[in-house]
């Protein structure tokens, strides 16, 4: 299509320049669009032969905003985590709340889950200002514990979660996965309390949270733009005026309390010394007793003041736990006599070399009912009289388990092959002695170091809190992890004694946990192979990766 115009009136002097042959001069812009070079391809500096855009550029964008390309990451509010599956707490609480308020949100929830969905999920996820995560006790939910157990341990400054109904969850489960689901309740109790993320029971406690994080930092100006965030916003403001209100008060009658206190106490200890001097003294007027007692009572308090200026002004440093020096504790021998001592907490602070302790020691943490031998004591391996203190090293590798029962791996292959290397080792988090709160806390003291990690899941029935305690490891961005999860602790089998009827109920609930088991190991290797941890299916080879770093996991 065309467009036309009118003809164009020819001046004199053209006509003129055009009858003696010469060209007649150009208008600015037709010199400057004689003057514009050729575009250039940007592989290999010619000239672009391609009229419009470069064969080796993406198209530029056409529509309205043409001149002002926006960018293809969307940003969201809120993203709506938690149980999926046939729930409606989204579309018919949450949703239509965070539309009324102007939230934008990010929505997991889907007819049909495919793998390509992690990839889509995690672009939201790092696009999300606020994490909601709601644990309903009508679904399985295993990838929300592992989610959750991630975020809290990446410190995500706005992570809340909902428990709707945790003992009915805890209870609602295969009676093979109870002991288990019990055990998840109270990793992630601990968890969340000692990363300080709010847990909240019901979804209004979670709204008004949202609304006081989002509404709340905005202007008045912004407020007031939207008609339905105006009584929100002057509410949310109303609330916070009132909290501050209410804290100043109780902060000044606690100041004047102790004022009061100090006073009164001061006043009767003078009181005592005026009437004490007064009584030994009779004939000594009362200004020689009350200016020297007011003087006193100046220097006392300006001492007391300035210690405590002092105090705020160089705080007492809090002890770093790497420099604790810690009791020198049974490492597990090996089948094989090697002269190589290895050490629990890291190496040792001397240049002596320290042996390892008796298997005596090894017994009181491994009981073995049988009594039988499974490998010969040196006598240099005999307890010496005094303690050997060493400090922790983040050269040692942390053996863990889920199961702390089943840790006969730990004797027959872990400790063989690290100590064949000269490997350091713990095995302290697969003790069968070592309970859920002394875990939290060994990890907690490992927050600001460098450790490295190898953790198994030997059954199914600690298939969950492993995952989740797992995800919390690779949640430290300081810490590095070499997983190990067989085929068979992934697919929980049922008994083969049981009637038609039992065996379709039992297959079914067998295969509805299986799924969302597996969609919960599938997210689990995604963030492992964010953080390149290596993810094996065999223990041997397993173990053997943690001495050679070229065997790649699955």
């Amino acid at each position: 299509m065309t467009r036309c115009s009118a003809p164009r009136e020819i001046s004199v002097s053209e006509e003129t320049t055009e009858k003696s042959g010469r060209k007649s001069p150009k208008s600015p812009i037709e010199c400057r669009k004689l003057s514009k070079a050729p575009p250039l391809c940007c592989k290999n500096g010619e000239e672009c032969k391609v009229a419009g855009n470069c064969v080796c550029k993406p198209p530029k964008p056409t529509g309205p905003n043409d001149e002002k390309p926006t960018s293809s990451r969307e940003t969201y509010d809120v993203f709506l985590g938690g149980s999926c599956g046939t729930t409606v707490w989204r579309r018919q609480s949450v949703i239509p709340f965070l539309k009324k308020r102007g939230i934008t949100y990010y929505d997991p929830q889907r007819s049909f889950w495919s793998e390509n969905m992690i990839y889509e999920e995690s672009i939201a996820k790092e696009s999300s200002s606020l994490f909601l995560f709601v644990i309903d006790p009508a679904t399985v939910n295993a990838t929300s514990f592992l989610e959750i157990a991630y975020f809290a341990a990446r410190k995500s400054p706005k992570l809340v979660v909902v428990f709707l109904g945790k003992t009915e969850w805890a209870e609602k489960a295969h009676p093979d996965d109870l002991p288990d689901r019990n055990r998840t309740c109270q990793l992630l109790d601990r968890i969340l309390e000692c990363h300080q993320v709010p847990m909240l029971h019901t979804i209004p406690d979670a709204l008004e949270f949202i609304e006081e994080e989002m509404l709340g930092r905005q202007s008045l100006t912004e407020a007031m733009r939207s008609k339905n965030n105006r009584l929100p916003y002057l509410q949310i403001r109303a609330r916070r005026v009132v909290r501050n209100v209410k804290s100043l008060a109780a902060q000044t009658i606690k100041v004047c309390k102790n004022y009061a206190t100090k006073t009164v106490v001061t006043g009767l200890i003078d009181l005592t010394v005026l009437l004490s001097i007064s009584f030994a003294f009779p004939a000594l007027p009362l200004f020689y007793i009350l200016v020297p007692l007011l003087m006193l009572n100046i220097v006392f308090f300006g001492v007391i003041y300035k210690v405590q200026e002092l105090r705020k002004r160089y705080p007492r440093m809090i002890a770093d736990s790497s420099a604790v020096m810690y009791h020198a504790t049974a490492a597990i021998p090996s089948p094989r006599v090697t002269l190589k001592a290895t050490n629990v907490n890291g190496t040792i602070s001397s240049k002596t070399l320290v042996r390892r302790r008796s298997k005596q020691n090894f017994e009181k943490f491994f009981p073995d009912d049988s009594g039988a031998s499974s490998f010969i004591v040196p006598s240099s391996f005999l307890p010496k009289q005094h303690e050997t203190k060493v400090n922790i090293d983040c050269s040692v590798v942390e053996l863990c388990s889920s199961s702390p029962d089943d840790n006969s791996w730990v004797q027959e292959l872990a400790a063989p092959t690290l100590d064949g290397k000269g490997t350091p080792y713990s095995y302290v988090l697969a003790t069968p002695n070592f309970q859920l709160d002394n875990r939290m806390n060994c990890l907690r003291t490992w927050f600001h170091h460098h450790k490295k990690f190898f953790y198994y899941i030997p059954s199914t029935t600690t298939f969950l809190s492993g995952m989740v305690e797992i995800a919390y490891i690779l949640g430290h961005t300081n810490w590095e992890g070499t997983v190990c999860v067989p085929a068979t602790s992934q697919i929980l089998e049922g008994p083969d004694d049981m009637t038609a009827d039992e065996k379709d109920h039992a297959r079914a609930a067998r295969r509805r946990r299986n799924d969302c088991y597996q969609i919960a190991f599938c997210y689990l290797k995604d963030m492992a192979k964010r953080r390149q941890c290596r993810v094996f299916t065999d223990i041997g080879v397993a173990v053997k990766a943690l001495v050679d770093p070229a065997i790649r996991g699955v």
